[in-house]
């Protein structure tokens, strides 16, 4: 009997937090050319069941927050629209929290609270995941439109140039166990 519970309670819940360089982007059209603005500030933590095998078995919490103006592209003229657009004088980050999850094979499909500039949305994304030397390597992608989030699809020019209302938010993040 002891055993067992010494079995059952060494694979239980686990916090995980986010380890090395994680990457959000963010990509879109305009009338002048696709574009993608790149973050690799975003705060991740987690809490899995996980199996005697060390895959997860269920997902309980996620929060992820990301600072808005850490997202760049390529040309300061657009960061700075697009900052305007998010309004981040007064929403400073982008964040996410998770509701519920599914974990079928090697995707969890995560139901949460999406909030972008002041806006909250709820969400489904699916996250694929590979178990790496004790590690959750998390990979993802979800279209949205920024006017869901009331965000002002950016325009530069004095309007000749417009950036279209559909964007694909696209994630790499790798989990690390805390270790207490």
């Amino acid at each position: 009997m002891i055993l067992l519970i010494a079995s059952v309670s060494s694979y239980g819940q686990t916090n995980y937090k986010q380890s090395g360089t994680t990457t959000v982007s963010i990509a879109g059209t305009s009338t002048m050319h696709d574009w993608t603005m790149t973050s690799q500030t975003a705060n991740y933590a987690a809490s899995f069941t996980m199996n005697a095998d060390g895959t997860p078995s269920s997902l309980d919490k996620v929060t992820f927050t990301m600072p808005a103006e850490s997202l760049k592209s390529k040309e300061k003229a657009m960061d700075k629209n697009a900052y305007k657009s998010l309004k981040t004088d007064e929403y400073k980050d982008i964040t996410f929290d998770l509701t519920s999850a599914k974990i079928v094979g090697k995707t969890i499909t995560c139901s949460g609270k999406l909030t972008i500039s002041g806006t909250t949305k709820p969400i489904d994304v699916d996250v694929t995941y590979e178990v790496k030397n004790g590690n959750l390597v998390c990979k993802g992608s979800k279209k949205i439109k920024m006017t869901d989030f009331k965000v002002e699809p950016p325009s530069f020019m004095f309007g000749t140039i417009k950036t279209g209302d559909e964007i694909t938010i696209t994630f790499d993040a790798t989990l690390t166990p805390n270790k207490i």
